[in-house]
């Protein structure tokens, strides 16, 4: 994440320098994105024996359909890019919610203390959800010929997870990620002012690392891949 924050900050100095004699516009729109969310990680229990009770690793994925608005700041065409298509600065915000996984997962134990008088053996079930929301995307596009641009930027998401049954594992509670956005696409502006994009991304997040009321512990890895459709108004 500092290298990539390195080099956009490099470009933004680059781009400054080199276009100051340039007009630009502001921008806002829409976005409708189908995006693929996908995760895989490992649970260890805080008396952790190796043993795959102990160790639980799963994968995970979910699609979605989300939408977003955002602000930008264009500077006037590149010689070597089409109409609409030059050298972009902005800013995303994703509201709502999303699921990590299409469906609840749940696992039963039996433990001491667990029965109908508290005193006998019995058995609990965990069923355990996490959810992904206020998705921020801050970032620059380049373009790369014609209407082909290509897109590198710096996200951040928050991470909430969703447990039941937990009174003997405890909850791990909410967190945020921050996140590495790449993509590519094909963008264009109308006698109208009105730009549209066409683009597909992929955000890879920082490691999630959470610790339970328990001390068990999650490590796991969260991606996205999105294609999305924007449209917007230059003034």
């Amino acid at each position: 994440m500092k290298k990539l924050k390195n080099i956009i900050l490099g470009l933004v100095i680059t781009i400054s320098l080199t276009s100051v004699a340039y007009a630009g516009s502001f921008g806002l729109g829409v976005t409708g994105s189908y995006t693929n969310i996908n995760g895989s990680g490992t649970e260890s229990d805080a008396a952790n024996t190796g043993t795959e009770s102990s160790v639980r690793t799963k994968s995970v994925d979910n699609d979605a359909i989300l939408g977003s608005v955002y602000a930008e700041y264009s500077f006037d065409d590149a010689s070597w890019g089409a109409a609409g298509n030059g050298i972009t600065f902005g800013a995303s915000y994703t509201p709502g919610s999303a699921d990590v996984s299409d469906k609840v997962f749940s696992r039963t134990d039996t433990a001491d203390g667990l029965g109908g008088n508290g005193d006998s053996d019995g058995s609990v079930t965990y069923k355990a959800q996490a959810e992904v929301e206020n998705y921020q995307n801050f970032y620059v596009e380049v373009p790369l010929w014609k209407s082909i641009y290509v897109k590198a930027g710096m996200s951040q998401i928050d991470v909430n997870t969703k447990e039941s049954g937990a009174s003997t594992t405890g909850t791990y509670g909410n967190t945020s990620l921050d996140g590495t956005n790449l993509g590519i696409g094909l963008k264009g502006v109308t006698s109208s002012n009105i730009v549209w994009k066409l683009a597909y991304e992929e955000t890879d997040f920082d490691t999630l690392n959470l610790t339970s009321t328990t001390s068990n512990t999650i490590k796991a890895d969260l991606d996205t891949e999105a294609v999305s459709l924007s449209v917007g108004y230059r003034f």
